[in-house]
């Protein structure tokens, strides 16, 4: 694996990319999960790019090209509905990696790169949201991630979301 910066350009693989790991969640959410649009998913990355102090890195696989994981962050905001920017607070809107490339290590390193590029933009705390019950919470767990007791709801999935921060 090789990282390189995301460009807008790498929007369709990401999308794809995100729609496998989506549908890999009804292996323990259940069959009946929803699958969030191809649009809609377009839409969040494009997003992603436009918000302030983003940070978008890929895994790519050195066999063919192809992202095998991505990681994104930006600048905090201080809630849903209040888009005020929190110094120092650095959000991580996507963890992905292909199930295909799982327990290879590529999460771990995509989130540490992650965490390196935001203490030398001066963030000092970080957080992300994941599915309740997702196998990425042990991971998270072990990267030294803790919940912090916020809890919220992901209508395109229809589960629960619960919030993990890290100082950094």
């Amino acid at each position: 694996m090789r990282l390189r910066a995301a460009v807008r350009g790498d929007i369709p693989e990401l999308t794809a990319l995100v729609r496998r790991c989506d549908e890999s969640q009804r292996a323990w959410a259940g069959a009946d999960v929803p699958i969030p649009a191809p649009e809609g998913e377009e839409l969040e990355w494009d997003l992603r790019f436009a918000r302030t102090g983003a940070w978008i890195h890929v895994a790519v696989d050195e066999d063919g090209g192809a992202i095998a994981g991505v990681v994104a962050f930006a600048t905090g905001q201080a809630s849903r509905t209040d888009r005020t920017l929190v110094p120092c607070l650095a959000h991580v809107s996507a963890v992905f990696v292909d199930p295909g490339h799982w327990r290879q290590g590529i999460a771990r390193t995509l989130l540490g790169v992650a965490e390196d590029a935001m203490r030398g933009r001066g963030y000092t705390r970080a957080q992300l949201w994941t599915l309740e019950g997702s196998p990425a919470e042990q991971l998270y767990t072990a990267l030294g991630w803790r919940r912090d007791g916020r809890r919220d709801h992901f209508p395109p999935m229809g589960l629960d979301i619960v919030a993990y921060v890290k100082a950094l």
